[in-house]
């Protein structure tokens, strides 16, 4: 009790605003370490889910090989054709009169 006898009153606001700084940064920590938490949880998710599918051999990932190869040829295609109608006016040839793009 010889403590409580030393502290000077006009400090007590000072404690009370601590105390509440220090319960507001423990939920602001708690927040953030969940936050952090749940990042890492997908991330490592999907690191584990090509790590399966590398692990099962070449008929399990296959597929998803092909799949690829195949997105990749009709992003090529759509970039061509989008690309097609500038280059046939600057250097028109055989394929920009197949595909309608000269008159």
């Amino acid at each position: 009790m010889e403590l409580l006898q030393h502290i000077d009153p006009s400090h007590l606001p000072y404690v009370a605003l601590a105390c509440a700084l220090l319960c507001g940064a423990a939920i602001v920590i708690g927040l953030l370490l969940q936050a952090v938490s749940s990042v890492f949880e997908i991330l490592f998710g999907l690191v584990e889910v090509l790590m399966e599918i590398l692990q099962g051999g070449p008929v399990a990932w296959c597929g998803c090989v092909v799949a690829i190869f195949g997105l990749f040829a009709a992003a090529g295609l759509i970039y061509l054709l989008l690309n097609a109608p500038a280059s046939c006016a600057a250097q028109p040839t055989n394929f920009c009169r197949w595909f309608g793009f000269l008159p």
